[in-house]
């Protein structure tokens, strides 16, 4: 091998090294050995710091890849499937996939300290969580925001919930497609407390109509840092403005509904 390593020759052997990572997402694979692991991680570095380097060409290369296998081993998983069984198989394979990418993002460890962050870019793992779930969202843009508000809404009525939804809500997090989830989140909270508040203002006094306002605001602040990791302060004024919500209702029907 010459001392310059060409682009095509180099992603030719990170190419390998994908490809047999990207095994993992149908588990008919095991992670690379060490040797094998070595040699990626040194055609990744030499590309990286050669004099002619190739890094831009490296990292649309990662993504580049990342969207084939989604499109091709992880979509097809998820066609025909709803509610708990697209769930479930969403936690699967985004499992899978946060295994096939710890090994991948290893090859390129000096792309992402040194590239990557000299030029402010997303990191490999916000990328790789891009690549999974923007696909996921275009192509099950419906029967994702169901499945997760489902179990979101199972957790608000007292279901105990286990870490898998708080593992996918953190992909969607740091991924592109946290927007999407965020507005769904947000008309979500909006349904579910313009029916609430009309049982409320039936059933309580006004002291305790505005106690369980004020209940509701702290827990739904809660449950928005916890899922999509928006700091209370951030989210704070979102549950305002269902709490607001709740309020002008209750004045507008006060006069004759009240107790």
């Amino acid at each position: 091998m010459n001392n310059h390593l060409s682009f095509e020759e180099g992603w030719k052997v990170l190419e390998q090294g994908i490809v047999k990572c990207s095994k993992i997402l149908e588990c008919t694979s095991t992670r690379p050995t060490v040797n094998e692991y070595m040699n990626y991680y040194d055609c990744a570095y030499r590309m990286a710091v050669q004099k002619q380097h190739y890094c831009p060409e490296m990292y649309n290369g990662f993504k580049m890849m990342l969207a084939e296998c989604v499109r091709t081993m992880v979509l097809p998983h998820l066609m025909h499937k709803q509610n708990d069984s697209f769930f479930r198989e969403l936690v699967k394979m985004w499992s899978n996939y946060c295994i096939m990418i710890r090994c991948v993002i290893g090859f390129f460890s000096y792309l992402d300290r040194c590239y990557v962050k000299q030029y402010k870019l997303p990191s490999l793992s916000n990328t790789a969580a891009t690549s999974f779930f923007d696909p996921v969202f275009s192509y099950f843009n419906d029967e994702a925001r169901t499945a997760l508000l489902t179990m979101i809404q199972q957790e608000r009525d007292g279901i105990r919930m286990d870490s898998s939804l708080r593992d996918v809500m953190h992909g969607i997090c740091c991924s592109e497609a946290k927007s999407i989830m965020q507005n769904a989140f947000l008309d979500e909270i909006y349904g579910y407390y313009s029916v609430r508040s009309s049982e409320w203002i039936k059933h309580y006094s006004l002291p305790d109509y505005l106690a369980k306002v004020e209940e509701s605001m702290e827990m739904e602040t809660k449950r928005l840092a916890y899922y999509l990791e928006i700091s209370s302060g951030d989210s704070y004024p979102l549950c305002l403005q269902v709490s607001f919500y709740c309020h002008v209702n209750s004045i507008c029907r006060s006069c004759f509904c009240w107790k």
